[in-house]
């Protein structure tokens, strides 16, 4: 009887692990962009493309980066 249980916890724990493994169809991994021409003949170097964020406060933060190198630091337009 222990042995029954102990097999059906098992599988349900050998399916759980594998039903989160797939990081593909969450698209979380980086991907290379490969180099190419585009349509003005420019050549454009291939690069990683990162991931987007699942943080909840990740725009905000980006607004508050963006708007921190444009108004300090070397990015600033000297006067």
């Amino acid at each position: 009887m222990k042995l029954r249980y102990f097999i059906i916890v098992f599988i349900f724990f050998l399916l759980a692990a594998c039903g989160n493994s797939n990081d593909s169809a969450t698209g979380k991994k980086p991907v290379y962009v490969k180099p190419s021409i585009d349509y003005k003949g420019k050549f454009r170097k291939g690069h990683v493309r990162m991931p987007v964020s699942t943080n909840k406060n990740a725009i905000k933060n980006q607004n508050r980066s963006r708007y921190y190198y444009h108004t300090r630091g070397k990015y600033r337009r000297k006067k």
